[in-house]
């Protein structure tokens, strides 16, 4: 599917299950923003800890809440490292630029959110340690058929993860691996394997 398909997709289903507060942590340029306002969300936290990325997102969306740092299962600061082609930022070592950046637990900055879209190249289960599990109904959760531990968890891991937690898959939707390893690091591969975006719900 193509990026615009999926936030339309995201918009409906976040629509379907009235989701208030939605936070998106890995938020890059905020493009899914538009499609969370016709959603009818009402409030809207974004979580970036790129700085230039955090400031464009301060000055494009003033009246949502930006958070400059980076969701992690505990307080602290750590190394972010930014690919040379893109801006797809990651806690796991691998080359390109470094930045110190703080880290933040999701259920501290957002504790009522009932919406979540987690998006933090192979970090995500840390995000979801301290996520805010009482208050939480949809959660998207970028995850990859492949084992590459710099751009996200395997499909089936993270499926596992959420039942144990009382969420069940609504959809996935599903990007092209080997595109985004062309398009973000230059790398030529041709394994076949899907970027898989999956909605849960809670149960």
């Amino acid at each position: 599917m193509r990026a615009s398909e999926i936030r339309t997709e995201l918009a409906r289903i976040l629509a379907q299950h009235e989701v208030k507060h939605l936070v998106h942590v890995g938020a890059h340029e905020g493009e899914e923003v538009p499609h969370y306002r016709a959603a009818g969300i009402e409030r809207i936290t974004l979580v970036e800890p790129i700085p230039a990325l955090a400031a464009g997102l301060r000055r494009r969306f003033p009246d949502v809440t930006v958070v400059e740092a980076a969701c992690s299962d505990a307080e602290g600061t750590a190394t972010l490292h930014i690919p040379r082609r893109t801006n797809m930022a990651t806690l796991v070592p691998m080359d390109g630029a470094t930045v110190e950046v703080p880290l933040v637990r999701l259920d501290a900055i957002a504790p009522d959110a009932d919406g979540a879209v987690i998006d933090v190249q192979g970090h995500e289960f840390a995000v979801l340690a301290a996520a805010p599990w009482d208050s939480l109904r949809v959660v998207m959760i970028e995850t990859c058929t492949i084992d590459d531990p710099t751009l996200s968890p395997p499909y089936d891991a993270v499926v596992e993860y959420m039942a144990d937690r009382g969420f069940v898959e609504v959809k996935h939707l599903v990007r092209d691996y080997d595109y985004i390893q062309r398009w973000a690091y230059g790398r030529t591969t041709n394994t076949g394997a899907e970027v898989r975006d999956v909605v849960f719900a809670r149960a």
